[in-house]
């Protein structure tokens, strides 16, 4: 790079980034505009609970639904038919024209009147019985609508969701606070909202914290200005990436800009502290290019560091914390190439003279005094600093063991929601919500079905009555809802005659369990389907439950083969199992993605501290001393991971041994803040290296190290941890988990590398880090 490059070049550069700007800006706008989050497809195809579930998509459509309901919604309330009328008609939905969003529309009044007619003709109370657990509840007093949709339904889901309140507004008597709505569809839903609601005010709250804290560490505007611009213009970069390549934004990678800000106005501190540095030593000319000359390395290995983090998140099973990783970790590629590019080609263009009272030179000494109380104090108790270190550490290992992750609807949203007060509300006065699908596959013989509808409804009874006594689940849905009664097969002539009519009767009706989405046929078997419902509020492991289910079913239909049904086989499934398999990933993908960062980080830290042990090296007189030193370079790698690794296992430990559930959003935190955090480290050790490379003692060299980073570490430790608080707020709990975690291992990585890191140096462990052979006077 000559020495007039920025000079040179600097209108060229801004001309790139203006003619760039428009294309990002709209990529980005794009994006967030499209993104949408549906939680069955955080696990590839390739899983076989996926693959289970998109079979029965296949053949059923989706097992998602809707139940609507309000406070006084009984079986003669006429504000039920009628917004059951007006979501049945076709909608205009923007320049798509007029779509029909529910395939199915159930009301309690209506099929309570299909059971009480013909043919089956069921008394009142009979055909109640048959509603309990999902169309009205235990006392008959209260029932609901159903809606299910179609794929333009679940296409425009939020578009529906708008138009059920319209619809509700356009009734006497109702309207949209009315209304209880839950089901896995207004699980999406409102994840897209909470994800997002309030996030462009956190936005400008995140913007705001980062230039008051750059006005108050420079004291200068320009200086704030033009940190702020490149931190701008990252954060719609790191957008637009996900548009341009194809990618598809949810509520986990909304994340990823925010992210990279912060991480962008670090980075742009470290550069803009350099810049002024060599303004006071050397003066304003060529001070862009002399600041970037000192800035790259060190900068350079924390962007690393920081990408090694995020990339271990890309081995996820999880995909939208795999996009979350890879996407994040081309952000902080792309980021630094920006801030290397377009900070000092406007410093360039628009120097910053010192003016902010830093003084024209100060000795390592004078810049320490701020810090001599601390390190006065890490000095006395480096001892006691280590052991208390050890035991925390082996704390937070056990309060490792103990982290659970959570799965539940619940898990997702604050108490105070309104997705939570609708589930508790419909499920206390109608029924339970989540779904658990059972499909039973009776096999046809030469293309036709085997046996009597009444010998294939028999077995279908047999699933559902075992499933209906299963402990967890609190209703059942399949063809003998709607179904008469089916006795044990008879010999007596009688039994035998209304069999005969029952067969005849139920397959002029089969129609009506196609239609009810009950029943599907394919060429080579019959599909029936039995629909088991859960309570969502209930703290149970839906997988298990399945698991279990499927465990108290397959014998019953392995009996199917003594009564001359053939190999009769059943399907297990369900979006909201399928999550929680999900969220059981996210234990291994946490352990796998940060032992991955670890280990590649530890690498890099150890190859580092064989950097300038050429002359240990030459110097040794034979192969016990190379093997010395390179124990003692290892050793020190080693060491210098212990304060970065000791936060996160602080912070997960303190929420294992606290109950605290683990989510998506406090999973990805620890790789993500193992990499951020082993950027002060590196910036301590390096600076503790070169005191002792200048002939200081260890104690001198802590100090020395002290006094030309600490403040730095301090300042970026605040504008990331400050920046990312803002969103600890938000109504979504893994975006608010994420924040928080992040806020509280940051903390401890600053105390860590302020305390832990200078005690270890001044113990024995710090003799690693020496020149070999030592010198007397560090010892």
């Amino acid at each position: 790079m000559s020495s007039s490059f920025y000079s040179r070049y600097r209108i060229g550069i801004f001309a790139i980034f203006l003619f760039t700007a428009p294309v990002i800006i709209s990529s980005a706008k794009r994006a967030v505009e499209n993104s949408s989050t549906q939680v069955s497809e955080w696990l590839p195809e390739s899983f076989e609970p996926t693959q289970r579930l998109k079979w029965f998509q296949k053949h059923f459509v989706s097992d998602d639904l809707l139940m609507i309901s309000w406070e006084g919604c009984t079986f003669d309330d006429p504000r039920l038919p009628a917004l059951a009328k007006a979501l049945r008609a076709p909608v205009k939905v923007g320049d798509e024209g007029a779509l029909v969003l529910s395939r199915q529309i159930i009301t309690g009044p209506e099929v309570l009147q299909q059971l009480r007619g013909e043919p089956l003709e069921l008394s009142r109370r009979a055909a109640l019985l048959r509603l309990r657990g999902w169309l009205t509840d235990k006392k008959y007093q209260t029932t609901c609508m159903v809606v299910l949709l179609t794929k333009d339904g679940w296409t425009h889901r939020h578009f529906l969701f708008d138009h059920i309140y319209d619809c509700a507004n356009a009734i006497e008597g109702l309207d949209r606070e009315s209304l209880r709505i839950g089901g896995t569809t207004a699980d999406s839903v409102a994840v897209d909202y909470a994800s997002q609601e309030g996030l462009q005010l956190k936005m400008i709250l995140c913007f705001s914290i980062g230039c008051l804290l750059m006005i108050l560490m420079f004291r200068s505007l320009v200086m704030t200005a033009t940190v702020f611009i490149v931190a701008l213009y990252c954060h719609q970069l790191s957008i637009s990436i996900v548009d341009l390549t194809g990618g598809h934004m949810d509520s986990v990678m909304l994340m990823i800009p925010s992210l990279l800000y912060v991480l962008t106005i670090s980075a742009g501190v470290h550069l803009a502290n350099y810049y002024l540095d060599v303004v006071r030593e050397q003066g304003l000319a060529g001070a862009p290019r002399r600041a970037v000359q000192h800035a790259l390395l060190p900068c350079l290995l924390a962007s690393a560091t920081t990408a090694l983090g995020l990339g271990s998140l890309g081995v996820s099973f999880l995909i939208p914390v795999r996009n979350f990783g890879i996407y994040a970790t081309i952000g902080v590629i792309l980021a630094t190439g920006v801030v290397f590019l377009l900070i000092p080609a406007l410093l360039e263009q628009f120097p910053v003279p010192q003016t902010n009272g830093r003084g024209d030179s100060a000795s390592s000494g004078s810049k320490s005094r701020g810090w001599d109380w601390l390190i006065r104090w890490v000095a006395n108790h480096s001892g006691w600093v280590l052991i208390a270190s050890a035991f925390g550490l082996a704390a937070s290992a056990w309060g490792v063991t103990q982290i659970h992750a959570g799965a539940r609807v619940h898990d997702l949203f604050s108490e105070e929601s309104t997705i939570l007060q609708d589930y508790d509300w419909l499920e206390s006065r109608i029924g339970p919500l989540v779904p658990l699908e059972v499909v039973v596959r009776i096999p046809k013989i030469e293309g036709e079905p085997n046996g009597s509808i009444m010998d294939r409804l028999r077995v279908v009874g047999a699933v559902h009555a075992v499933i209906e006594n299963y402990s967890g689940v609190g209703a059942v849905v399949s063809p003998l809802n709607f179904s008469p009664r089916i006795r044990r097969r008879g010999s007596r002539a009688k039994d035998v005659f209304r069999e005969s009519l029952l067969n005849k009767q139920l397959e002029r009706n089969r129609s009506q369990f196609t239609e009810m989405n009950l029943l599907k046929e394919t060429p080579t078997e019959e599909l029936w389907r039995v629909s088991a419902r859960a309570y969502a509020g209930d703290a149970l492991d839906f997988s298990i439950l399945l698991v279990e289910l499927q465990e108290a079913v397959d014998p019953v239909l392995d009996r199917c083969k003594e009564i001359g049904m053939g190999d009769v086989r059943a399907v297990y499934c369900g979006a909201v199992p399928l999550v929680q398999k999900a969220q059981e990933q996210m234990l291994f993908d946490l352990i796998n993605s940060f032992l991955l960062a670890f280990g590649l980080i530890t690498v890099m830290m150890i190859g580092l501290a064989f950097v300038g042990a050429s002359k240990e090296f030459a110097a040794a007189s034979s192969a016990i001393y190379v093997i010395r030193i390179c124990a003692l370079r290892i050793i020190a790698g080693l060491v210098s991971m212990i304060p970065n690794v000791l936060p996160c296992a602080a912070v997960i430990g303190g929420m294992g041994l606290m109950g605290v559930s683990l989510e998506i959003g406090s999973m990805m935190t620890a790789s993500v803040a193992l990499g951020i955090a082993v950027d002060d480290t590196l910036h301590f050790i390096t600076w503790f290296r070169r005191g002792l490379n200048r002939g200081q003692t260890r104690p001198e060299a802590v100090r020395h190290a002290f006094a030309h980073c600490a403040t730095a570490m301090t300042q970026t430790s605040l504008i990331c941890g400050l920046g990312l608080l803002v969103f600890g707020f938000s109504d979504f709990v893994p975006i608010a988990r994420f924040a928080w975690v992040m806020f509280a291992m940051l903390t401890a990585a600053l105390i860590a590398d302020l305390v832990v890191l200078p005690a270890m140096l001044l113990s024995p462990l710090g003799a690693s880090f020496e020149p070999f052979p030592p010198s007397n006077r560090s010892l």
